[in-house]
């Protein structure tokens, strides 16, 4: 039997006012009152009379936990579960910031793509201090980092997103961007070891071979280079690197 979410409306066979011992709360008769119920029948006729209060607060957690609705309607039913179950605040806190750490990782992640690294800076900060295992987290944070020409945090925040994401040897973004900041800091070694680690997993990817190219030039290798802007332009003609090198 599948399990399903139903949302009744509370203007009719409801009480406008809940009562908790002394204590009252007004329900707003414009905002349905969510259930979970179990049927496979999708067409099945349920009223507010036939519903029991479990029913009503595995309904109202799963809508809250899924963000199923509206922010208005989620602080409502908030509001309302700590008024009937004031026992379960803890769980209710902890979906609350898993939902704002979630709204703060895709935020930093937007705010690095469109070049805003400082202001993302903070927000994946916020992120970590809630899911300091999450090894994307940190490659955001070096990412926003390294933009920002701060090379040492950089390498720092991108060798522990390596370390975590150790199943994967480090993911290929994550090691292009480690190899950046160890050329800023001349350390090519290293560099070379990241851009080759890395081109072994993807090895068509053109900004890991161009910064192979980029690597080559700084060191004096120049056929080295050459060598590797025409593999890059095998891949992609209009290439503006490569073909501005040529």
């Amino acid at each position: 039997m599948k399990s399903r979410v139903v949302f009744l409306s509370v203007k009719e066979n409801f009480p406008q006012q809940l009562k908790n011992g002394e204590d009252t709360f007004q329900i707003n008769l414009n905002i349905p009152i969510p259930a979970e119920i179990q049927s496979d029948n999708e067409d099945i006729n349920i009223s507010i009379a036939n519903l029991t209060m479990d029913m009503i607060f595995s309904g109202m957690l799963r809508v809250i936990e899924e963000k199923q609705v509206k922010q208005e309607w989620i602080d409502y039913y908030c509001k309302l579960l700590l008024f009937l179950r004031p026992d379960i605040a803890d769980e209710l806190n902890k979906m609350k910031e898993q939902g704002l750490a979630e709204e703060n990782y895709f935020k930093a992640y937007n705010l690095v793509k469109e070049g805003k690294a400082q202001e993302a800076l903070s927000l994946i900060q916020i992120f970590l201090e809630s899911y300091p295992h999450v090894w994307s987290g940190w490659f955001i944070l070096g990412w926003a980092l390294r933009i920002l020409c701060r090379w040492e945090d950089a390498k720092a925040s991108l060798l522990k997103a390596i370390e975590l994401d150790s199943e994967n040897n480090g993911n290929t973004n994550t090691r292009n961007e480690l190899a950046i900041c160890m050329m800023e800091t001349s350390d090519y070694t290293g560099a070379k070891r990241e851009l080759e680690t890395a081109l072994k997993d993807d090895p068509e990817n053109v900004k890991i071979i161009s910064n192979l190219a980029i690597l080559a030039l700084k060191t004096g290798n120049k056929d080295e280079a050459d060598a590797y802007f025409r593999r890059v332009l095998e891949i992609d003609s209009d290439d503006p690197i490569a073909k501005n090198y040529f």
